[in-house]
């Protein structure tokens, strides 16, 4: 069981049943789907070659709703009778302990977070285009934080969370009562629980976070140069998101000052996001794989 592809040299028993939960619904084009690949190491028809080699060894993939089983069927070559449309097991926690209080102030004392301040944690993810090597990449912080700490430092605390595949460390020297590097911290989940607002660009931490329904806003500084030179959607970006959209860091800070409002404005999206593709969410994902291979 993986939710990644694994090595081919890593040879798959003929008894073995490989159960694939990948992670995360589709927001950007993959393998199959992508125009061309801009990744270092690798052409386009060696990337999906080798993609195609790693899919057909799936036995079974797991899918989080209908949306992301049509995706998967062109994107990894998937026939449906091998997609089981049961939810993410890494999920079930977002489900069963969304309003555990005692289980989220652990998670807050754990992490030291300033009491009685409310939670926003930004979550980008990687471009194709800024590696230093195969499998690392940089990034580049484009949110001011002086002009964050300044709007928001009084009410609000900033978790960062990296992409894996980021190499750069983060500075946040001078920032310590105000931004917390949580790139390391082992269960995003956990992050997501204590979050009261979710900042993002084109990940899809946006589906999992809106298990939760609580207000997104997209930070996406690039969306036109990512749309169409980078990966591409799948979805409307501009119509589909349960947020706002911004380019400017400056006008993203004005109004996380009234994070109240934007929660108005956007309900009917947050619920529209979540029974789009979130409702298959019952907390339950894990047993139904764990019972899947108690019957093999």
């Amino acid at each position: 069981m993986s939710n990644a592809r694994l090595p081919l040299y890593l040879n798959k028993k003929p008894n073995q049943v490989y159960i694939q939960t990948w992670h995360g619904t589709p927001l950007k084009r993959l393998a199959n789907d992508m125009k061309v690949v801009r990744m270092p190491g690798t052409t386009t028809d060696n990337y999906k070659r080798n993609f195609r080699e790693e899919t057909n060894r799936w036995d079974y993939l797991i899918s989080p709703n209908a949306y992301s089983s049509k995706i998967f069927e062109t994107a990894f070559w998937m026939p449906p009778e091998k997609i089981l449309e049961i939810g993410y097991p890494r999920n079930d926690v977002l489900v069963n302990r969304a309003n555990d209080q005692a289980f989220i102030q652990q998670i807050k004392e754990n992490l030291n977070l300033p009491e009685g301040k409310k939670v926003i944690m930004y979550a980008p993810t990687w471009r194709d285009d800024e590696f230093v090597k195969k499998g690392k990449y940089l990034f580049d912080l484009k949110i001011d934080l002086d002009n964050l700490q300044q709007k928001l430092g009084d009410d609000y605390v900033v978790l960062l969370r990296m992409h894996y595949l980021i190499s750069n460390a983060l500075d946040l020297r001078g920032y310590e009562d105000f931004a917390i590097d949580v790139s390391n911290y082992s269960d995003i989940s956990e992050l997501y629980l204590i979050s009261d607002c979710l900042i993002t660009d084109y990940s899809s931490v946006m589906f999992d976070f809106g298990v939760l329904k609580r207000p997104q806003i997209f930070f996406a500084y690039d969306l036109d140069k990512y749309d169409q030179d980078l990966r591409g959607f799948y979805l409307d970006f501009h119509n589909d998101l349960p947020g706002p959209i911004y380019k400017d860091a400056y006008q993203l800070a004005d109004d996380l000052q009234n994070l109240d409002k934007i929660t108005n404005d956007y309900q009917g999206k947050i619920d529209k996001f979540y029974n789009d593709f979130c409702s298959i969410e019952n907390g339950k994902a894990s047993k139904a794989i764990s019972d899947l291979i108690t019957e093999k």
